[in-house]
């Protein structure tokens, strides 16, 4: 037994040398070439992350592209909607809401006064809420005074041929001129005297009226017109020592609410005869003081003859107009009444058909125009008891279509009413559209 150790201590040797032999080459070459020896083990699984990492964004990529195309769908489709309502309502209005206006500008150059230009604009519209409920307004832009009003702003509703409702800032239906003031469709540039120092024109206020058309007879036509506003006041009543307003303009309420708690009444009625002659009938009364009983009491009578039909006088057109008020309680003034009456003809020659004057106008036409007016206030301002004053007046216009037209007068004035206009000449352009 003890011959055989020292071999197998030998063995034992050998195999440790060899195996400190190894392991020192094996960390020799870790030492001298490290990457090469693990670059597949170690690099392997990061070329496989990134990979997998480009794969994961070009796939979020494309979701986010996916849905961005449909939110950009979908906010076409709703500015589609709404372009599609806005050009729908666009449609409406224009189907139910009309806009237009008329204006003029006069040149005034009358005895004792510097010459000067003046004029106004005024804003229409109108329209249908409902085919029965329709609305109209008139407002004065206040050009060139700057303060602007509604003349007229009110709303309809159509019941019956002969029964109709309206409330708003009504236009007050007493005598025509008032109705019918429209700088456009007037033959002179002035409105007469009974219309600037009896009838307060042009005359709005706040209130509810009822109107309607009857069919009288196949050749008779009745329309009538009634209201109940706030009414006049009493502002035409000078404080003492200052000079009182001989007319009834500073009396209008401005649309402010009533100084007292009478309301006023007022209408008017027509008869119209084959549709050319028109006579008009208006009554008004209502209350002026603040707490106070008297009444300011109104009538007027207005006619049209448009004779047809009748080659001398088919052209011609004569309107006419009486008003007056009483006044309870006053005396400065205590009455004013006046009238007017005007004459127009119209003619064209047609031999100017081929010149500047009639060249690619359809209808071109000239009226000759007269007009006569009187009016007096009774007052105790005046020693006499009453202050008077007549108007004429001769005027030449030119209309190349019905709604534009150039106006040419002279107007001679007599009597000791302040408020008369001086003799002078007045020119002026008015349209409508």
């Amino acid at each position: 037994m003890r011959e055989h150790r020292p071999r197998f201590r030998k063995r034992t040797d050998v195999w440790t040398s060899i195996l400190y032999k190894a392991v020192f080459v094996v960390l020799l070459l870790y030492m001298l070439a490290p990457s090469r020896l693990f670059a597949q083990t170690v690099n392997q699984p990061a070329v496989t992350h990134k990979e997998d990492t480009v794969d994961k964004l070009k796939e979020r990529l494309q979701q986010i592209e996916e849905q961005h195309q449909t939110e950009l769908t979908e906010l076409k489709d709703r500015l589609q909607l709404v372009e599609k309502q806005q050009s729908s309502l666009s449609d409406q209005l224009v189907q139910n809401i009309k806009v237009g206006a008329y204006g003029a500008v006069t040149f005034e150059n009358l005895k004792d006064r510097r010459t000067t230009y003046d004029g106004n604009l005024e804003l229409l519209i109108s329209g249908n809420i409902h085919d029965r409920i329709r609305i109209y307004s008139e407002i004065d832009l206040g050009l060139p005074r700057g303060n602007a009003e509604a003349e007229q702003a009110y709303v309809d509703l159509l019941l019956a041929q002969a029964f109709n409702v309206r409330a708003g800032v009504l236009l007050i239906p007493f005598g025509k001129f008032n109705l019918d003031h429209f700088d456009p469709r007037r033959d002179l540039t002035r409105p007469p005297s009974v219309a600037r120092l009896v009838t307060p024109t042009n005359w709005g206020d706040l209130g509810f009226g009822a109107f309607g058309f009857l069919q009288v007879s196949d050749h008779i036509k009745a329309t009538y017109d009634i209201q109940v506003v706030n009414g006049l006041t009493d502002q035409f009543i000078a404080a003492p020592g200052n000079i009182p307003d001989l007319g009834l303009q500073s009396a209008k309420t401005g649309l402010r609410p009533d100084n007292n708690g009478d309301k006023a009444i007022v209408g008017r009625g027509t008869f119209k005869f084959f549709d050319q002659y028109e006579i008009g009938f208006s009554g008004y009364r209502g209350a002026y003081r603040p707490g106070g009983s008297d009444k300011i009491t109104g009538m007027a009578l207005d006619g049209e003859f448009k004779p047809r039909n009748v080659s001398i006088l088919e052209n011609f057109v004569l309107r006419g107009e009486f008003a007056r008020f009483n006044i309870e309680g006053s005396t400065a003034p205590s009455s004013l009444w006046g009238y007017y009456a005007q004459l127009t003809y119209r003619f064209w020659f047609s031999a100017l058909n081929s010149t500047v004057l009639g060249r690619h106008f359809n209808n071109p036409t000239f009226a000759l125009v007269g007009l006569i007016g009187h009016t007096k206030t009774n007052t105790t301002a005046s020693p006499s008891g009453s202050l008077s004053g007549d108007q004429y007046i001769v005027g030449f216009n030119y209309r190349p279509v019905e709604d534009y037209v150039i106006k040419a007068e002279y107007q001679f004035n007599d009597g000791q009413d302040p408020q008369n206009l001086s003799d002078g000449f007045l020119a002026s352009v008015a349209w409508i559209f």
